[in-house]
């Protein structure tokens, strides 16, 4: 199972640097999805890791989270939760004009995003 973690870590890292570009490139409503992505991604690596089974193909990042064994404040786990909803949201160009396409919500989703993303790298590394 470690080269599948491996595999599931890299896609991570690949999608938060795809989000980091978007936000780079004015393209704000990738940048949201791309950061659920990421988070997707890294929590998919957790589970796998930490529970020692392989994550549901599912975008939930809830229920990821809750499958990995990664206990969370209540404030990372709004977070979270909100996040996991620009896995379908942006796809809906009237809501991701209104909420996704400004420079200020990508810019606090992308740091959230960077900031639980370390914070999962952490615990994987422990």
């Amino acid at each position: 199972m470690d080269e599948e973690f491996n595999l599931w870590l890299d896609k991570a890292k690949e999608s938060l640097n795809d989000a980091i570009s978007s936000f780079e490139n004015h393209r704000y409503g990738l940048t949201a999805f791309c950061c659920q992505q990421a988070l997707e991604k890294i929590l998919k690596s957790a589970v796998i890791k930490l529970a020692k089974q392989r994550p549901r193909k599912i975008h939930d990042l809830l229920p990821l989270l809750r499958d990995s064994n990664i206990k969370t404040s209540e404030e990372d786990s709004l977070e979270i939760s909100k996040i996991s909803k620009f896995y379908f949201l942006v796809r809906y160009p009237d809501i991701n004009k209104k909420f996704f396409a400004t420079p200020k919500i990508a810019k606090e989703t992308l740091e959230k995003t960077k900031e639980i993303f370390s914070w999962i790298e952490k615990k994987l590394s422990e």
